[in-house]
This record gives C-alpha cells, structure tokens and sequence, in this order.
C-alpha cells in the first residue's frame, strides 16, 4: 500500500484498486505512515507504526504521543429512563455518577459473564455516553420497553489520544485555558477554534486525555495538537505501540484476552475461543462490582462467584523469550517478531496440569522483558510460581518457561482507573 489516495468522506484508497475506510485523522496519519503499515479496527483502518514503534513507545513512557483511538464504538443512551436502564445494567452505582464525571466499568450477562467493558460518563441528569468495543444490538435490547433512546455516534466524533508525562503541557499549551482534570472527569474546551470534549483517561497507564473531536474537524484540531506539542517532543504513536502500551500497564482487551459474552461482533480483528469468556473477577475487575447497589444483570452469579472464590486469577508473566525461539541467531534483547503482540491464547501448565491460559504475549521495549497475561487457577497464581506455556512453533508444541509477577508490568505514574 505505498500510493495512498484520498477519496471524499472517510474512504482512503490503496493503489486504486483496494478501498479502505480511514478515520477523521486520516488526512493527517496518513502522509506521516511512513512504513505504509495500516491495521484493521472494526470498520476502520488505523496506521498500525508510522515510524518505528520503540521510539513511539517511548515517546509515550518518557515525553508525550498522539494516537487514533477514533475505532472506538460511541453510543448516546438517553432519556427520563436512562438512569434506570443504566443501573440495571452496570454493576457499579450509576445514581452515584456525576455530570462530567466517568466510570470505568464492565457490563455482564446474565451468568456473570462480561459483555464488555468500556468508559460510561454522564452528560447530564438523563443523557449517558459509552465508550468501548461495538455492543449496539445489546444496548437497544435492554432499552426495549423503556423511554430512553441508545443512538450511535461513532462515526461523528474522532479520538485523538494524548499520552505521557508531558501530555499537560501539551494540552495547556493547545487551549491557552483548560485547568487541570481529575482522572476520569471530562471538560468541553476550544481547540483551533473547534469544540472538543477532553477525558482526562487513556488506555497506556500514563497520564493522559481522551480528545473527543467531531468528524469535520479532525484534521485542524491534529494539526494544532502535533504544533503544541513540538516543544516537548510529540510523536505520533501507532496502533502497535498503543498495544504494547496497554500491555505495560497491565489493561486487557475484549476479543483479545477474554471473549465477549454478547450478541455483537468485536472490534477486534480475531475473537478468542468461546472458551474464553469471563466474569468480572476473571479480568482482575472485581472492585469494580458493588453489590450493595440494588439487582442489576449478573448480580446473583456474581455473588456465588465471589462467595465461593470459584474464578480464575489475572497475573503478570515474566516469559523465557529466548525458549521460545530456541536461542538462534538472536542478538541480545533482540527478540524479532517476538515484539509483536500473540493474541492467540497459549495453555499454561504446572507440573504437568493444565492450570489456565496466557494471553496478549509480547516483547515489552519498556522493561526488557517478554511479557503476557496469566489468567490462572487460584493455586497457580502466587507471585513467583513456576510456569511452562505451550508455544507454537511452526505447528509443534514446544514447551516455554514462565513465572508469575504481578501487574501492572510497569510503576505507573497515574492515578487507579475511577
């Protein structure tokens, strides 16, 4: 794909013959793509490492980067119903929530299986927004027979994501006015003469925003970002460094490291086993179930769940990478296409029993470490336990060395999810 050509709207077309859909950014991400690398996200295509993904890992770790988050599903849940489908359906207490003020949370079936998780904020008294892997036909489901209306809006606005120790600085410098957020709070700012909604959130584990940017002015408000942020090193960061960066910080996605319990299809490119499926404590989410609220869907599998302890535990893995290559021609902390992220779940095992899977396996830049998520059996799971992975090479099970450390990967320099 080296001859990128635009088209109107959101299509981008490749060499004339294969036609892609870009974001709001594309007009900007794509001239700076200097490696032609492009990821399938949904119904979008993202610039997958526009430079070299070690540096704009590092960008991110140690000064500051820009990124495409604009894939991400945004619905609009409102109405004089809204709180109360919301509370039915979140397990965290939605009447406690704020105008501005955003949750985190994960969303279950029925059996206490996770549908998905994502950022739910409120707007105003009855207007909601979510934030998270596509979920429309289980959203309209539960509005069914309720004055609320689930509306998407996820073509209408970008996500431009800022993240990294500097990220501030930037922000301070692009709007001239905004004060500082707390984590997981929202503020509406002029950014080129353009209104954008501001999170303060991210999906890297560093301090961050979430920049919220209607469709049309995508391109200005990029421009104005990237110009801010020159004097503090600004790096555009690709879908894979954004992914290695999640990993550090100990953040799991759906499709990738559980499977969605729900009707809708995932914005990620595989889906693992059904197998796979999760309740909130599987996923290390367990803080974020309030059972002192009133029902809500899952509540009473839940409560079994966390009466009896019958869940898996979610750990760090400190993996032998050299074991998984078989040591050839490898330079020192060089692990080749190890840095890629190994989305397909891997069997862990401990003196010969299977005790639980790993998944999200890649070279961390970060901390010079080929690293996983464990998602393990209780007598597994102590940090320090002995591990041996099933890897795959070429078709072959080889066995790999593994040890239980705990998460996230990195010491992280904001605050705990809210």
């Amino acid at each position: 794909m080296n001859d990128i050509k635009f088209t109107s709207g959101l299509s981008v077309v490749a060499d004339a013959h294969v036609a892609f859909r870009g974001t709001p950014f594309v007009e900007r991400t794509a001239p700076l793509n200097q490696n032609a690398l492009w990821m399938r996200w949904d119904r979008n295509m993202v610039v997958d490492c526009y430079s070299d993904m070690v540096e704009e890992l590092a960008a991110i770790r140690n000064r500051v980067a820009m990124g495409d988050m604009s894939p991400l599903s945004k619905y609009v849940i409102a109405g004089p119903d809204a709180e109360r489908m919301m509370d039915a359906l979140i397990p965290r207490d939605i009447k406690k929530l704020q105008v501005g003020q955003i949750y985190y949370a994960p969303w279950c079936d029925e059996n206490g299986h996770v549908i998905g998780d994502g950022l739910v904020f409120r707007m105003d008294e009855t207007t909601f927004r979510v934030s998270a892997d596509p979920g429309l036909s289980w959203w309209k489901q539960h509005a069914e027979g309720l004055d609320v209306r689930v509306t998407d809006i996820s073509d209408s606005y970008g996500i431009l994501t800022l993240q990294g120790p500097r990220s501030r600085e930037v922000l301070e410098a692009v709007t001239q006015s905004v004060q500082e957020l707390p984590f997981s709070r929202l503020a509406i700012v002029t950014i080129a003469g353009r209104r954008v909604e501001i999170l303060r959130q991210g999906f890297t584990g560093e301090h961050g925003y979430e920049l919220w940017v209607k469709a049309d002015d995508g391109a200005a408000v990029w421009d104005a970002v990237e110009a801010a942020g020159k004097p503090f090193g600004i790096l555009p960061a690709g879908a894979w460094a954004l992914d290695i960066a999640r990993l550090e910080a100990g953040l799991l996605i759906v499709g990738y490291d559980y499977t969605s319990a729900g009707p809708d299809h995932g914005g990620a490119g595989i889906q693992a086993a059904g197998k796979y499926r999760a309740s909130p404590f599987d996923l290390g989410l367990g803080r974020l179930v309030d059972f002192r609220k009133a029902d809500f869907i899952g509540k009473a599998a839940l409560q079994r769940m966390s009466n009896t302890g019958d869940h898996r535990q979610l750990v760090g893995l400190d993996i032998d990478w050299s074991q998984a290559l078989d040591g050839k021609g490898l330079e020192s902390n060089a692990p080749g296409n190890l840095r890629r992220v190994q989305w397909y779940p891997l069997k862990a095992f401990r003196g010969g029993k299977e005790v639980g899977h790993a998944s999200s396996v890649a070279w961390s830049p970060s901390t010079g470490r080929m690293i996983g998520f464990g998602h393990l059996r209780r007598e597994a799971a102590e940090t320090g336990t002995e591990l041996t992975l099933k890897w795959n090479k070429d078709g072959v099970a080889a066995d790999v060395r593994a040890r239980v450390v705990a998460l996230p990967f990195l010491s992280l320099k904001r605050a705990a999810n809210g």
